[in-house]
């Protein structure tokens, strides 16, 4: 049997996996959305906008939305990471090139996951799979300016997605959004 703690990691190599959420899961992500969610000019953490996240997320648990979310779970058994993916709101819609896509939602890792641990690149892999599994054709996706400097040059190095324009005024007027998609 190999020691996984003694070995070497690969750049993108994750050892553990990609789930769908469960109830217990969403305390431990409450960190994880406050290290990402905060306003793009001062920092400031935005909980206004953690809390209505973990509160679809609650919803989604319930059957109460279309949302399904899906978390990364270390082998330690820590969730490091959240994914989610919906019907796409129709500003979103419109940049779909196939007739039933599934909108990519709420992408967030841990902030000592991040940058080439491969936990973005596994919930990104459960997504698809998950989306596959519900019949989706594509996978869209858009990013606000928040995330110019995170977000942005991680989905143009996902394989196989491809920008596809940019929502206008998406987040607020002059607040545009790159779209991506995929095919699945």
């Amino acid at each position: 049997m190999v020691d996984r703690e003694s070995e070497v990691a690969p750049e993108h190599s994750f050892f553990g996996e990609a789930r769908l959420l469960r109830e217990g899961d969403i305390d431990q992500l409450k960190p994880i959305l406050e290290s990402w969610i905060k306003d793009r000019e001062t920092q400031e953490p935005l909980p206004k906008e953690v809390s209505g996240i973990m509160d679809e997320m609650q919803k989604s648990l319930r059957g109460e939305n279309d949302r399904t979310y899906l978390v990364a779970e270390a082998g330690s058994g820590e969730i490091v990471g959240t994914i989610g993916l919906k019907k796409p709101e129709a500003r979103t819609r419109g940049f779909a090139k196939t007739q039933n896509p599934a909108e990519l939602i709420n992408a967030y890792v841990a902030v000592d996951q991040r940058r080439g641990k491969g936990v973005g690149r596994a919930l990104v892999q459960g997504l698809e799979a998950e989306a596959r599994r519900q019949e989706y054709t594509e996978i869209v996706l858009n990013s606000g300016p928040r995330y110019k400097d995170t977000g942005w040059g991680f989905y143009d190095r996902l394989p196989n997605y491809e920008r596809v324009g940019v929502a206008q005024d998406l987040y607020g007027k002059g607040i545009d959004a790159p779209v991506w998609s995929k095919t699945l």
